[in-house]
């Protein structure tokens, strides 16, 4: 309402529309529409006066203070902020691009739940319709039970059977999270006949199946794939200290470290003083008003 004179804000972004990710969850669970999670970003920017670059940024060349584009020319900024996100780990697998779901980027998952929703309404009855979610973290959790819910495993009168698998590399799943909560899973899953295999690294994903370290197979209808956040490509080779996945570290004022006209928010950055602090939507949130 009352902009600075002689500063411009502009912001760049990949797609015009935002995903609310808090809701992520209740969506896939079949508790929203998808229009009630999504945010309009070219009118939310115009109302702050903001001009928009619909283009994925491809890149930083932090000396001369630009960000590069693959599609149109570099943009020059006396001040920066990175508020990228991230994406999921072991993505390079074999077969996982091609035959697994990832969790990131959120919009694209989104789109890729309904179709899944929409094979287990197809499915012929009799035949069971089988999920593998791989990861046994916060996320792989969240996303096996509201799935259960969205498919409807457990109505009586469904002729196809929906059965749920979590597969988690770690000898047990929410690894540092109480031990009551991690009870509480293995309860509740237990109720819904939701099964979690412990101690299985999957190191290929096919179309109807995923594959162990040692070469055994389960099948798989649907993968869905929840295996921890993962930089961006963004900052690589833009000469940004940056920590063994890739994310940009910052200082506890959320500046990068050595860069003080570049700051970097939620999941993309790792914070040096606070390395622990998880890649969870909430500390971007937080870090929002500080920005």
């Amino acid at each position: 309402m009352a902009p600075r004179p002689g500063v411009r804000l502009t912001l760049v972004v990949d797609k015009p529309i935002a995903v609310y990710s808090g809701m992520v969850p209740g969506y896939v669970a079949g508790q929203y529409r998808r229009e009630e999670l999504e945010i309009d970003v070219v009118p939310l920017a115009r109302r702050a006066r903001a001009r928009v670059v619909l283009s994925p940024a491809a890149g930083i060349d932090a000396a001369s203070r630009r960000i590069r584009f693959s599609d149109r020319p570099p943009l020059r900024y006396d001040v920066a902020s990175f508020d990228v996100g991230s994406t999921v780990a072991g993505l390079d697998l074999p077969g996982v691009r091609q035959h697994a779901i990832p969790t990131r980027p959120i919009v694209e998952l989104v789109e890729r739940i309904d179709a899944v929703a929409a094979r287990v309404e197809s499915r012929p009855a009799g035949s069971p319709f089988r999920i593998v979610v791989v990861g046994g973290g916060a996320g792989g959790i969240e996303l096996a039970f509201t799935l259960w819910h969205r498919a409807g495993a457990g109505r009586a009168d469904r002729d196809c059977p929906v059965e749920i698998t979590i597969v988690n590399n770690w000898p047990e799943v929410l690894a540092g999270y109480p031990r009551s909560l991690i009870e509480r899973v293995h309860r509740n899953a237990a109720r819904r006949g939701i099964r979690i295999h412990a101690n299985r690294r999957v190191v290929e994903a096919k179309k109807d199946a995923i594959v162990f370290e040692g070469g055994d197979s389960i099948p798989a209808d649907a993968i869905l794939w929840v295996t921890g956040a993962w930089s961006h490509p963004l900052f690589a080779g833009s000469g940004l200290p940056t920590e063994h996945r890739g994310f940009v570290r910052t200082r506890s004022t959320l500046q990068v470290e050595g860069f003080d006209d570049l700051f970097a928010v939620g999941d993309c950055a790792t914070m040096t003083e606070f390395p622990e602090t998880p890649k969870a939507g909430v500390y971007a949130v937080r870090q929002g008003p500080l920005l």
